[in-house]
């Protein structure tokens, strides 16, 4: 009997395939690597062709593929990727973490924006809505791109390859800067602002819609019966979201992947957007928002430290279990979105002292990560308690308990925080196939703060030194 869901989390630095049973079980997982390709330009792309490849991979990896009775889909936003008629890429998707665009050349393009476009879209101009990229096309792509078809989400791509179908999820086309918050569809003026006629755009539909059937080459590559139905599913941001449980109203938490976030759920009347953090329509709900604040850098800080000491993450942890104390750490490795827009401030070390070793830097790079959890959720309003942690950054005991001190109060880790994200699209679609419902994870264990008052005096400085980085910033170039 076919029982199995399969999920394609398309991440930021690798592909996952989940398993679920119909109880709502994880079954199995599996993972494959996607490379991204930055230089010193300040771009930063994927090779579409390499989500599939990771599919293919990830799934091959997965036992009883022949009882896997439908697929449903996650992945990062506010990605530009340009496909031909045929379905193939122009050139390479250009990420969300792309600054090639400089903050004069937002400004810029601001201003030809209609100024009611923060109250359209539900969102201040922010430099990572696609918009911009739009329109400045030929600094991505070559002379002719202006008529592709344009999609934003990654796993969108992949379900094109799967179903022929080019779609999108209303929370991933929020963050486009072309999408109508209040009405719920493309904007028909901002479009033509941008250049792109709307049958260039994909089709917004709900998450827990169908896209079509999986077709028969991809299903044969995959090792999946054809014909099963392929769920539209939601962004990364929607998805973790639901695996947390948060898609309910005073429930709060944190992501900690590549980057992370802080996010809640409200209604659209009590988001009251435009706000100074991102307000994203609900994957399904079109009466709700996820009120969510972005920062760049959280596990890349620690992939980067580890790159720099030559030494493996796993390695770098342990050493830093051993250390009681570290030099004071600001995680601006790419400038920064929330709680601030500044592309030019810098991270930095601050008190080295000569007897530092690694293990004490990576410690102090957790705790940075836990101060800008910290700084997010005070800069955006959002409820702390109770606070969940998910994501991969979330495994870490020490980064657990950084993260209880820096808050002052209980951190809730779920025992599969890294499959959450796929939760939360078993749970958008769940009812649709008749799997059963799932309740949150009573199990969930619970840190609570050990030293709070020396984290919040750190914390003191840590935000008095950011505000120093940014002012010293424009010296640095």
């Amino acid at each position: 009997m076919d029982d199995l869901l399969l999920i394609f989390d398309v991440g930021s630095s690798a592909l996952k395939a989940v398993l679920f049973s119909r109880t709502g079980a994880v079954v199995a997982a599996a993972s494959s690597p996607v490379p991204t390709a930055t230089a010193t330009d300040r771009s930063a792309e994927q090779n579409v062709e390499d989500w599939w490849k990771a599919a293919l991979e990830a799934a091959a990896a997965l036992p009883r593929r022949e009882n896997v009775a439908a697929i449903a889909l996650s992945g990062s936003m506010q990605n530009l990727i340009a496909l031909k008629d045929d379905g193939s890429a122009v050139g390479p998707a250009v990420l969300y973490s792309d600054r090639r665009l400089d903050a004069g050349d937002v400004e810029a393009i601001g201003r030809e924006l209609p100024d009611d476009y923060a109250l359209r879209t539900g969102n201040k101009l922010d430099a990572a809505h696609t918009i911009l990229k739009l329109m400045r096309l030929d600094r991505y792509y070559p002379a002719g791109a202006e008529k592709a078809h344009f999609l934003f989400g990654a796993k969108d791509a992949v379900i094109e390859k799967l179903t022929g179908q080019r779609v999108i999820d209303p929370t991933t086309a929020t963050t486009t800067g072309l999408f109508d918050i209040r009405t719920g569809a493309w904007d028909a003026g901002l479009a033509a602002a941008a250049s792109v006629s709307l049958e260039r755009l994909p089709n917004i539909l709900p998450a827990d819609a169908v896209v079509g059937g999986l077709r028969d080459a991809p299903a044969a590559a995959l090792g999946l019966t054809p014909g099963i139905p392929v769920f539209n599913g939601a962004g990364d941001g929607a998805a973790a979201t639901w695996g947390a449980f948060a898609d309910r109203p005073a429930s709060a938490y944190v992501y900690l992947g590549t980057t992370g976030w802080v996010a809640a759920t409200t209604t659209l009347d009590e988001a009251d957007p435009p706000r100074d953090i991102y307000t994203l329509a609900d994957p399904i709900r079109p009466d709700r928002t996820i009120l969510i604040s972005p920062f760049l850098t959280a596990g890349s800080a620690l992939e980067w430290l580890a790159d720099v000491a030559a030494v493996p993450v796993e390695t770098l942890l342990g050493q830093a279990e051993r250390e009681r104390s570290g030099p004071l750490f600001l995680p601006y490795l790419a400038g920064e979105r929330s709680p601030f827009e500044d592309q030019a401030v810098r991270g930095a070390f601050l008190g080295l002292d000569r007897n530092h070793r690694p293990g004490a830097l990576c410690r102090s790079v957790l705790e940075g990560i836990a101060f800008a959890v910290r700084h997010n959720l005070e800069n955006a309003g959002l409820p702390v308690s109770p606070l969940t942690a998910i994501g991969g950054g979330a495994r870490s005991p020490l980064m657990r308990q950084l993260l209880a001190d820096a808050l002052g109060r209980g951190v809730s880790v779920p025992p599969e925080s890294r499959d959450v994200p796929a939760l939360g699209i078993y749970r958008m679609v769940a009812g649709e196939l008749g799997f059963a419902p799932v309740e949150p994870q009573h199990e969930a264990e619970t840190v609570e703060p050990q030293d709070a008052k020396r984290a919040a005096r750190r914390y003191r400085a840590y935000c008095e030194a950011s505000q120093f980085a940014r002012a010293i910033a424009p010296s640095l170039t």
